[in-house]
């Protein structure tokens, strides 16, 4: 793949992990008042626990699954120049997701009471249990309006429109934000349930003007006679069952720390918010500018540049997310209590959601590598592999969610996350590898051991300066912020610098994008 493309999808990933970016830091401010007005008891595993009931239907059938099979089938029919046949087929597939997830919402409310002793067996106060059921019945339309956002996200990804959607979880959060602050103290989690509604409202919302001026004339009917229909149906279902696998993975792992303790998902949950921070940032950046990309160079038949894009892709995520990893293990316990540990968070809160970050950072970098392996699949239209590696991962995520939930606790269930996430990532390699041919191994190898080499001299310097400044400052909430940022700005760059002694290729794209960031973007960038 030649270097020009190379960095129009390094800028346009870039543009993408800025707003998700904010929108990550506006997460952790969420999080932080969150436990800060509702504290981390019970009450908050109900809250999570309802929140995860629709989650899991949504991510199975909305949210990645709609895009992973629309994208590749939109996107192919738009470098055909079939532009009216692609807008019917969005139509049509918007026409049966309203109809299908609007009867998955409906049943998730009238079923709510069912759903939480398949969600949380361990729960055994009436009041818990009931809190729970009331704020998955405020939830579960999430799965309709995600859908159909999801779709509309993946009309403008089509086009290389990445903005607009990537705003989307800001205005998600700010109104989130804003629903606690005001109502959280008179409405309690209540509160929090019909701000997560009403965001997600937001969020569909906002996309669709810019969907409508987009639109073909003559394209908006329905076609469900369309072969094209039928391609995005045969793609989307095995991608549902594999999603149903990952997300049955984190239906187990609620279902074992249920029997931990009733706050215990909400401990997980916390430390996942965390450990997403990076990972979203940039795997959810880079795999949503490539999938529409690798689609169209599948589409047009050009293999060595897909498989040129996916490693590439797959290479800076290493190298955007093993320093990550290193940090999350020196500075682990320090950042949790300056993001948390405020309000009704208590120290003992703070051990508890650093136990379970230490060991789901182990498997951060894999867990970003499985997003663009993931797209690789989508993008040239198979999406079968990726239920076949989902298969073995369920068994053995069960097998080790027993083995090390009662010696471990919380990180005995991360432990088990980080540990499928590494062999699921083997699987999807070496199939996809089988499937188009090399992927460049020792490159990618050569990468990341270069990565980790730099990482040492991160680790020293973010732990070693965090160290001093905590003894000498004291941890005030002011000094809390002065030697944990210390300690992520030197230990970055530390990191900088050794990338930079090893002649890292990755350093130098990060430099130039960042170059044109600044210049406000090239010809080349997209909205």
């Amino acid at each position: 793949m030649g270097n020009g493309t190379t960095r129009r999808l390094a800028s346009m990933a870039a543009l993408i992990m800025a707003a998700t970016a904010v929108s990550r830091v506006l997460g952790l401010v969420r999080e932080q008042v969150m436990v800060y007005y509702l504290g981390l008891g019970a009450d908050m595993g109900a809250f999570t626990v309802a929140f995860k009931a629709p989650s899991l239907v949504w991510t199975m059938v909305s949210d990645t699954a709609l895009s992973a099979a629309f994208i590749p089938v939109f996107s192919e029919l738009l470098v055909k120049g079939r532009r009216q046949e692609a807008w019917r087929v969005a139509t049509t597939v918007s026409f049966v997701a309203l109809l299908v997830l609007g009867t998955l919402s409906l049943l998730g409310v009238v079923f709510a009471r069912q759903v939480m002793w398949l969600m949380a067996p361990g729960y055994s106060d009436p009041a818990t249990i009931g809190l729970a059921v009331d704020l998955t019945r405020i939830m579960f339309p999430l799965v309709l309006l995600l859908g159909l956002a999801a779709i509309a996200m993946g009309i403008l990804n089509s086009y290389d429109h990445f903005t607009l959607p990537a705003l989307g979880p800001i205005a998600w959060n700010v109104v989130i934000i804003a629903s606690i602050t005001f109502f959280a103290r008179s409405h309690g989690f209540y509160a929090l349930a019909w701000g997560v509604v009403a965001g997600t409202m937001v969020q569909l919302v906002m996309q669709l003007p810019l969907v409508a001026r987009l639109r073909e004339p003559g394209g908006i009917a329905l076609d469900l006679r369309n072969p094209a229909v039928r391609r995005v149906g045969a793609l989307l279902w095995p991608v549902v069952l594999s999603l149903g696998l990952v997300n049955i993975n984190w239906f187990v792992n609620t279902i074992f720390a249920s029997f931990i303790s009733e706050p215990a998902p909400a401990v997980i949950d916390k430390a996942f918010r965390l450990f997403q921070l990076p990972q979203g940032v940039f795997a959810i950046a880079i795999g949503t500018v490539l999938l529409p990309s690798l689609s169209r160079l599948a589409a047009s038949k050009l293999m060595p540049e897909f498989k040129g894009a996916l490693t590439s892709g797959l290479r800076q995520v290493f190298f955007l997310t093993l320093p990550f990893t290193v940090f999350f293990l020196v500075l682990g316990q320090p950042t949790v209590r300056l993001i948390y540990q405020h309000g009704r968070f208590t120290a003992a809160d703070t051990d508890a959601v650093t136990w379970a970050l230490y060991f789901f950072s182990l498997g951060m970098a894999f867990v970003s590598a499985n997003t663009l392996l993931s797209r690789g699949f989508y993008g040239i239209q198979k999406t079968w592999p990726p239920l076949v590696v989902g298969c073995v991962n369920l068994g053995l995520n069960v097998l080790l969610n027993y083995l090390l939930y009662r010696p471990l606790g919380v990180g005995g269930i991360t432990m088990a996350t980080s540990a499928v996430t590494l062999v699921n990532f083997l699987g999807l390699y070496w199939l996809l590898r089988r499937d188009v041919g090399s992927l460049g191994g020792r490159r990618l190898l050569e990468g990341i051991g270069k990565s980790l080499a730099a990482c040492a001299p991160l680790a020293l310097a973010a732990f070693g300066s965090w160290w001093l400044l905590d003894h000498w400052l004291g941890r005030s909430n002011g000094a809390q912020v002065v030697s944990v940022g210390v300690g992520y700005v030197l230990g970055l760059g530390a990191y900088v610098l050794a990338a930079r002694v090893l002649r890292i290729e990755e350093m130098n794209l990060v430099t130039d994008v960042l170059r044109r960031l600044r210049r406000g973007f090239s010809r080349g960038d997209s909205e």
